[in-house]
């Protein structure tokens, strides 16, 4: 009998680890949840896929889980519904402004910066403590600000 990788020295199949098990009965597992409560997680709300892309692949690099939505209505759930320790969000989003998503993730102490190819001095002025940044960025700059939005105590609610 020709031994599969899945099987046990004797022969007999391997059972089915916890992780798997978990995934069926969509139990969880401690291991598996004190290894992503380490995990930092970031937010990219950017509406170019391509940019996107980019940016995802940098933060991934850097040992980083990331999220990344497209839409307004995407980052709003996701800023509602997930533990988020960052967050890099495009000001335009296809014709709609992302500032809800930025007083949503003030209001819940999420540090994050503002990219934008315009104008951003209105911003800078209703949120002082945000770090606004001029598109095009330069994947140094960006692995630069979330370094420092990651090792940034809370931002406090309110302007």
């Amino acid at each position: 009998m020709q031994r599969g990788k899945s099987d046990t020295p004797d022969g007999d199949p391997k059972p089915p680890s916890a992780a798997y098990n978990a995934t069926l009965t969509g139990a969880r597992v401690t291991e598996m949840e004190a290894e992503m409560e380490d995990c930092k997680r970031v937010l990219v709300v950017e509406d170019d896929p391509v940019v996107a892309m980019v940016m995802e692949d940098t933060l991934r690099a850097m040992g980083l889980e990331v999220l990344v939505d497209l839409s307004l209505v995407d980052a709003l759930n996701d800023v509602e519904a997930s533990r988020l320790d960052a967050a890099m969000i495009d000001v335009g989003l296809r014709g709609e402004n992302a500032w809800p998503v930025m007083a949503a993730l003030q209001k819940r102490n999420v540090p994050f910066a503002v990219m934008s190819g315009g104008d951003l001095s209105g911003l800078a002025q209703e949120f002082p403590r945000v770090r606004m940044v001029n598109k095009p960025v330069s994947v140094d700059t960006l692995q630069q600000i979330v370094r420092e939005l990651l090792a940034s105590p809370p931002a406090s609610a309110g302007g």
